[in-house]
């Protein structure tokens, strides 16, 4: 558990303490991320996930970048894109990747932060825990993982 919060912690510190870099771009190609309503028959788009010539990814909501060329700035350790700008338009405020506010992946981050911190005050208190007890305690923490890097996989 604290080999994750530490991974989490220099994540956070890439993507909000550390300077970023800014290159020119073109989209080379983009995936629709299409989901289906209850009934299961109309199709909505949920996201767009651009492809650069670069080797850059990121993914907007419900947003599609018309545009070819680009700007992006990135941070320095994981390459995560944090803002996108084109001549005439920032599209920054539509990036769902990473760990920018409109994602998903930051609040898995928040979640699993608060459940390894939960789970830390009940494995170093004074109070013998059951077997059972200590069990849930990883399989919750593993399964809220696996979740979180899923979604970093899939935006």
């Amino acid at each position: 558990m604290y080999l994750i919060t530490f991974l989490i912690s220099i994540v956070f510190i890439d993507y909000y303490l550390l300077p970023k870099k800014s290159t020119n771009d073109n989209i080379d190609y983009y995936i629709e991320n299409v989901g289906k309503n209850r009934n299961g028959r109309s199709k909505n788009i949920v996201s767009y996930n651009y492809y650069t010539k670069k080797q850059n990814t990121f993914s907007t909501k419900n947003f599609l970048v018309e545009e070819d060329d680009i700007e992006i700035e990135y941070t320095l350790l994981l390459k995560s894109v944090t803002k996108v700008k084109s001549k005439d338009a920032d599209y920054s405020k539509y990036l769902v990747n990473g760990l920018n506010p409109n994602g998903i992946e930051l609040y898995c981050c928040f979640i699993i932060l608060l459940s390894i911190a939960v789970s830390l005050k009940i494995l170093h208190s004074k109070k013998a825990i059951s077997e059972n007890a200590f069990y849930n305690i990883i399989c919750l923490n593993g399964f809220l993982l696996f979740v979180t890097i899923y979604l970093m996989g899939l935006f």
